[in-house]
């Protein structure tokens, strides 16, 4: 495709008379191959202006970005005034639309987004749709994996992964979308078939200020449905009520909606549940654990009715979903007490996460949880009472403290425990001990949940990412507490 053709009816000035022959579009200097555009990105971090050097190098054809480029600069540069919002439609375009051949989804809400969208995946694979997906655990098609580390990938890689996908020979994407990307234009250029909307709690507000920015951020992606699009909307949630009465056709699960529970039986064994659909009672097993993956599973089903995809496919799909890393995650190596790993990282999924843990189990709880550092300050003190009510007993540390002092940030969340009614808690700032100590304390009578990092596989310190794994700690943990069991 010639530049002419990428940049046409766009909001793009061109420095040079030069058409040449454009074969991709990137905003990583180092992935840079020839007949690709480099887009010159400015970020918190990084200023991608400093790297344009290096793209010319591998062979780039051309540049956009905001500002008119040095003297001297003689193949295309591309200006204009907010780049982000024209990476969209520009890769879109590199990349032949495959947004249009393939049956997209995209699921976004605060959370859930990650359980939900890979139940949607199972259930087009079993209904004969080859189904990639893109989220926080990865970027996977078939047993091909690419890389990533973000959510939801950069405008220039979102369109190019649909590519490779379609090319691969998926049928279909389903993809989470934060509200990071919405904000930042990342899926900007593409149509859904298919929107969800999983719920709307506190989180992010040190990006998106309160609230009403952070709904409106969401609601963003229900304006790229396909004209055939559908979207399907939880009800439960103040946020999902307003979008169901804004977006005409909606197809509403939770209470009173077109899908919901008629009854539901939850254990350490998972769910076993029927639902209501619009084509009828449909009857589940999953080996999901909790309340909360019994709302995803309702929002997954909903999905799929929108799409509608037979009822054996969706049967099948749940029957065969087994619990994603660090979400609600077991951990059995033969102790008297279960052990459960959860990624809940504000205080609506720490709720949730202890909520379920003590309803299924019947025990006391001790949590292990800290807060992240260099973001949302808020949510510390909310999530430190979310402890202090629900948990018996809890241990606070540190997650990903980044450039922040580990004690301050502890102490924003023991405020939170001391607003509850006589709370049990400790502090122990290294991660690794709070979690051994959880595991010695604990006996028959307990449960422990580890929140927070789920499956993260690093602690950030500083600037530092140093290896760190909760599912790895705990089963160490629990070797050597069994082992001094038996020796002693």
């Amino acid at each position: 495709m010639r530049l002419t053709e990428v940049i046409e009816d766009l909001p793009i000035t061109c420095s040079s008379s030069e058409n040449p022959i454009v074969s991709g579009i990137t905003h990583d200097s180092r992935r840079v191959g020839a007949g690709d555009l480099f887009a010159a990105l400015v970020g918190q971090r990084y200023d991608g202006r400093m790297f344009v050097p290096e793209a010319m190098e591998r062979g780039a054809v051309g540049v956009l970005a905001s500002d008119n480029p040095t003297p001297g600069f003689d193949k295309p540069w591309l200006v204009t005034e907010n780049p982000r919002t024209v990476l969209g439609p520009m890769a879109a375009r590199i990349y032949r639309h495959p947004d249009r051949e393939l049956i997209t989804v995209g699921v976004t809400g605060t959370n859930g987004k990650t359980t939900v969208s890979l139940l949607l995946a199972d259930f087009l694979e079993v209904a004969g749709f080859p189904t990639g997906s893109l989220g926080t655990l990865g970027y996977r098609f078939g047993d091909r994996a690419f890389g990533g580390d973000r959510t939801t990938p950069e405008a220039t890689d979102f369109f190019h992964l649909l590519r490779q996908m379609l090319d691969d020979g998926a049928m279909a994407v389903c993809a989470e979308v934060s509200s990071h990307a919405l904000a930042q234009d990342r899926v900007e250029g593409s149509l859904f078939n298919l929107a969800v909307f999983t719920n709307l709690t506190r989180d992010h507000f040190d990006y998106h200020r309160d609230f009403e920015s952070y709904f409106e951020c969401k609601r963003r992606l229900f304006d790229q449905l396909k004209p055939e699009g559908r979207a399907a909307v939880n009800i439960d949630d103040p946020y999902g009520r307003r979008l169901a009465d804004e977006i005409p056709g909606a197809l509403t699960f939770g209470e009173g909606g077109d899908v919901a529970v008629v009854e539901a039986e939850l254990d350490l064994d998972g769910i076993r549940c029927r639902l209501q659909t619009p084509r009828g009672e449909l009857d589940l097993v999953s080996p999901l654990l909790g309340e909360y993956n019994l709302s995803n599973l309702v929002a997954a089903v909903a999905g799929a009715e929108a799409l509608e995809l037979p009822h054996p496919a969706i049967r099948s799909g749940a029957a065969a979903r087994r619990p994603l890393p660090g979400r609600m995650e077991t951990v059995d190596c033969g102790q008297a007490f279960p052990v459960v790993i959860d990624y809940a990282h504000t205080d609506a999924a720490l709720e949730a996460a202890l909520r379920s843990l003590k309803s299924f189990t019947g025990r006391k709880i001790i949590l292990v949880f800290g807060c992240g550092g260099d973001r949302d300050p808020g949510k510390r003190a909310l999530m430190g009472r979310v402890a202090g009510d629900l948990a018996d007993l809890s241990i606070i540390t540190s997650d990903n403290p980044r450039s922040e002092d580990p004690l301050a940030i502890i102490a924003e969340v023991e405020k939170g425990l001391q607003q509850a009614d006589d709370p049990s808690y400790r502090i122990l700032p290294d991660r690794r001990d709070a979690i051994r100590r959880a595991v010695t304390h604990a006996g028959p009578e307990w449960a422990v949940l580890i929140a927070g990092k789920g499956h993260e596989e690093v602690q950030i310190i500083g600037d530092e990412q140093l290896p760190f794994s909760d599912l790895e700690e705990v089963e160490r943990a629990l070797e050597e507490h069994i082992g001094a069991g038996k020796s002693g």
